[in-house]
């Protein structure tokens, strides 16, 4: 929390608000399991979570881009509103969703640093080892938001060979 907010609210309101339920190391909303009613909230506790700075939801709680001296932020996506904790990284750390919240469009939503704008976030990336021909290969298969990257080799050796790398490829497809 800014320091203005913390000189401004009781102790037992700081531990209100932080004593919301978070999940902690999560990249998607999808993985929230701990969802807020607002309205069920003490009105010390909305009106302080409503004076908190709001940033956009840009696909990926660990983007970063978000001030560290700014510990608490509410985040918005198209159809949520995310309490988030930093806990003084540059990242939503924390994070629980919200509902039932007041209408926030009249609010600013601050600008993130540019920080967050130069990670790609890498969606998935597996690695099989595959026996052809009585050699063993290592296919490494990675799926970014530009596309799908395959390579393959042998010891420490990529395979450079485009017509050995093709029958490797569909032999390990018609046995997978």
């Amino acid at each position: 929390m800014s320091s203005s907010i913390i000189d401004n609210i009781s102790t037992e309101v700081y531990y209100d608000v932080l004593s919301i339920p978070f999940n902690q190391d999560i990249d998607q909303p999808y993985q929230i399991t701990h969802t807020v009613n607002f309205k069920s909230l003490k009105e010390d506790t909305q009106n302080v979570l409503l004076s908190l700075p709001i940033v956009q939801f840009t696909g990926d709680f660990k983007a970063g881009g978000l001030d560290k001296k700014q510990r608490l932020y509410l985040m918005s996506s198209m159809n949520d509103i995310f309490f988030i904790d930093t806990l003084k990284t540059n990242y939503a750390k924390c994070v629980t969703r919200l509902i039932n919240v007041p209408d926030l469009s009249g609010k600013e939503v601050i600008e993130r640093t540019d920080e967050h704008k130069s990670i790609k976030q890498i969606k998935k990336s597996e690695s099989y080892s595959v026996t052809y021909n009585e050699i063993e290969y290592i296919i490494e298969i990675t799926e970014e938001n530009t596309g799908t990257f395959t390579s393959i080799t042998y010891g420490d050796n990529f395979v450079m060979d485009h017509m050995l790398e093709k029958d490797i490829l569909e032999y390990f497809y018609k046995n997978k």
